[in-house]
């Protein structure tokens, strides 16, 4: 049984041949590159030793060196220190998926098969729940993300135990397996215990959520697209499009900003109400990405590289200045200020009878709304536009052109 629903599951993934199997020397993990091998599959063995147990990690290393002797199949075993700092489990598992992308480049494989099954998905599930989760985080763990793969996920702990009676697998069984400290060990252990003799049907419910879940992203999926085309352009987007959409659908489209597998409810929630209250200038860094509010719109770019946008006049006190990446260099002492552009700003271009708003003047010179606000405006003690970077003068001041010179900074 276990053999065909992990060969069903296999056949819903893209044709492939070599794959690495993540090892621990455990049941679950013992159980999936025995099948993987009996299927036919070209596997490369692939064990990380934390080194959090001392001896015992030591032995669980050489024991499943031992089974890929005795399976005749490539094995890759590294040791190394996990940092304790912030979340132990955390810091494992993304030192662990490291080393098996690592693997499965030199062993040129196809995937990473991991054994996560629907006990798992089950934790997983609850745990999200707990924490407060999003649709993603309803929907669990994927039988294919990027390069990793679970063929498992439809198979049950039970079913795996059976299996390895039926064909007489060894495994290890890890001491640490049954430690409550460990969050996921107090929902196997505990929660999950008590919730199923309360509900006979928790599995097949929670499974249920997990599809459902699915169905809605995918949808969700085709209206950030819509959205996105129409209404994030050039990395900038207005916060009325955004908060006339619903919530599931602005959290979907601030995952995808920050190029997140998921956000907790609070971090999306401290972001919903920047977009919703924030004013001119306001920044907000979040995961390598900055939002920088403007006035009609939300700036989305990396912190590096993001301009000065402020409406409040900084004075030009030396000869030579730096405003973002600009050069702003007075021959001649002037009381002038640099600031950005701010909603009805309005000039007379030199040249020109009449005022002209800014805004568009930047259209007519086709300069794109994100690049605006990072253009340097130049200005009087009275707030007056002096000039517009190095565009344009206004008529007023253009005697004063030989005295300014305007130019991109390099640092």
């Amino acid at each position: 049984m276990l053999i065909k629903e992990t060969q069903q599951s296999l056949s819903n993934l893209p044709p492939f041949k070599k794959v690495v199997v993540g090892v621990s020397g455990g049941v679950d993990s013992m159980v999936l590159a025995h099948a993987l091998i009996s299927l036919g599959y070209d596997i490369t063995i692939a064990h990380l030793n934390h080194c959090l147990r001392g001896s015992e990690s030591d032995n669980d290393e050489s024991f499943v060196k031992s089974m890929s002797k005795e399976w005749n199949v490539p094995c890759v075993s590294q040791k190394i220190s996990i940092s304790k700092e912030g979340n132990l489990e955390n810091n494992a598992r993304i030192t662990r998926y490291e080393f098996l992308e690592s693997v499965r480049v030199k062993a040129k494989s196809d995937f990473i098969a991991v054994a996560h099954h629907m006990d798992d998905q089950v934790e997983t599930v609850l745990m999200h729940v707990a924490r407060g989760c999003g649709l993603r985080g309803l929907r669990g763990m994927q039988l294919i993300n990027g390069k990793i793969i679970r063929p498992f996920l439809h198979i049950t702990r039970k079913q795996i135990e059976d299996y390895t009676c039926t064909h007489c697998i060894h495994y290890i069984e890890d001491r640490t397996n049954s430690d409550l400290s460990y969050d996921r060990n107090y929902y196997r252990h505990l929660v999950i215990p008590y919730l199923k003799n309360i509900e006979k049907n928790l599995y097949k419910n929670i499974l249920d959520i997990t599809n459902k879940a699915s169905l809605k992203l995918n949808s969700l999926q085709e209206q950030v697209n819509k959205w996105s085309n129409q209404y994030f352009v050039h990395n900038e987007f207005t916060p009325a499009s955004f908060l006339s959409l619903s919530y599931d659908l602005q959290s979907e489209i601030l995952i995808q900003i920050f190029g997140e597998q998921d956000l907790y409810k609070k971090n999306i929630e401290v972001m919903l109400d920047f977009i919703k209250n924030g004013k001119t200038g306001k920044q907000f860094i979040f995961k390598g990405k900055k939002l920088i509010y403007q006035h009609a719109s939300i700036l989305v770019c990396d912190p590096e590289e993001s301009p000065v946008l402020s409406e409040i006049p900084t004075p030009l006190t030396s000869r030579k200045n730096i405003w973002d990446k600009w050069s702003i260099q007075l021959k001649k002492p002037h009381n002038l200020s640099v600031r950005s552009w701010k909603s009805g700003d309005r000039f007379q271009p030199s040249g020109m009878q009449g005022t002209k708003k800014l805004q568009d003047y930047f259209v007519d010179k086709k300069i794109p709304k994100h690049k605006r606000h990072s253009v340097p405006i130049i200005v009087n003690e009275n707030n007056e536009i002096v000039c517009v970077g190095n565009l344009r003068f206004s008529e007023k001041y253009s005697s004063m052109k030989d005295d300014i010179l305007i130019k991109p900074h390099h640092d």
